[in-house]
């Protein structure tokens, strides 16, 4: 299956824009996209899934339980279960969910 980039269900949350190639209802067991980050994305506890970036673009920080690393281009960053975090920079991340997730799967912090 191709997906192109035009095809993605876009969601922009001022901070930072989600391009969606694959949403939770379209699949349940995965979800991937393309995020854009313009300044960052807010404190999160992620539940009941696997959250992997990998950044294509750009640079900041990820602060993950407290422990803010450097990201930069080429750099994986993952989230378990029940982990808190958080990035800013200017960045393209692809990010990777497992199962798919949507704000079910959030809960601000």
């Amino acid at each position: 299956m191709k997906i192109s980039l035009s095809q993605t269900e876009v969601h922009d949350k001022k901070d930072f824009i989600a391009k969606f190639y694959v949403t939770k209802s379209k699949n349940p067991n995965f979800n991937a996209l393309l995020v854009e980050c313009i300044t960052g994305h807010y404190k999160t506890k992620l539940k009941n899934a696997t959250r992997i970036y990998f950044i294509i673009e750009g640079h900041g920080t990820f602060t993950i339980n407290g422990l803010t690393e450097k990201a930069e281009m080429h750099d994986c960053f993952i989230i378990t279960a029940n982990e808190i975090y958080s990035y800013e920079g200017k960045m393209k991340l692809i990010e990777v969910n497992v199962p798919a997730t949507d704000k079910e799967n959030e809960e601000l912090v």
